[in-house]
């Protein structure tokens, strides 16, 4: 009798835990977008300290910096009622505000990759001015993306450019992020959110000693 008794009991707290919920992101076409950007915002905003990031980061699901940077768009494209399909957007790297607002890095060149992709898959016209006018071929390889403003166009057709700061926080990375129209300088949206450290130091640098290696 006494163990119907507690069985019952564990069947009735089983009962009472909280469901869990899904929530569902669609683009512009209202096309369904990748339920796994949705698990971030269930995701604890912080990490333990130095000692437990990688005891922290392996209990975490996988995610990269891309996921946080699909987050972010969905938002800055929610706030924002300019756009139009004639509307070309550019995407500018991301400075940290203890800078002089012109020196990028591994980490601020990824976001504004990631922002392009993700910015172009939610159906934003989207402007690469790092395009130039030909195919360099050279022994390494072929390009035609080039960071010298001298083989790159005078004048591009962007009406808005996607920018933002970055500051360094003891846990992670503080991301703001805006849209703006160029003519004016108005702020047309914005959207901010929180990266882990543990995430961060994930995107490596091939300059020095930090090199994956793949055994």
């Amino acid at each position: 009798m006494k163990r119907l008794s507690i069985l019952a009991i564990v069947v009735a707290v089983s009962g009472c835990a909280a469901p869990e919920h899904t929530v569902t992101v669609t683009g512009q076409n209202g096309d369904m977008q990748d339920n796994r950007s949705q698990r971030i915002a269930s995701l604890p905003s912080s990490v333990s300290p130095a000692g437990n990031d990688m005891q922290t980061s392996a209990r975490l699901p996988l995610l990269t910096v891309n996921d946080y940077v699909r987050n972010l768009v969905h938002e800055l494209m929610a706030l924002q009622h300019s756009l139009d399909s004639d509307s070309q957007i550019g995407v500018t790297d991301f400075s940290y505000v203890d800078s002089a607002l012109d020196q990028g890095s591994v980490f601020s060149n990824h976001l504004s990759e990631a922002m392009i992709y993700d910015l172009h898959k939610f159906g934003v016209p989207v402007l690469d001015y790092k395009v130039t006018d030909y195919i360099r071929v050279t022994e390494t390889g072929d390009f035609v993306l080039s960071r010298n403003y001298e083989e790159l166009s005078d004048e591009v057709a962007i009406r808005y450019v996607v920018t933002g700061t970055l500051t360094t926080h003891q846990q992670g990375v503080l991301v703001n992020a805006r849209l703006v129209q160029i003519d004016n300088k108005r702020v047309v949206s914005a959207a901010r959110t929180f990266i882990p450290r543990h995430i961060v130091q994930a995107v490596i640098s091939r300059q020095g000693e930090q090199v994956m290696r793949i055994r």
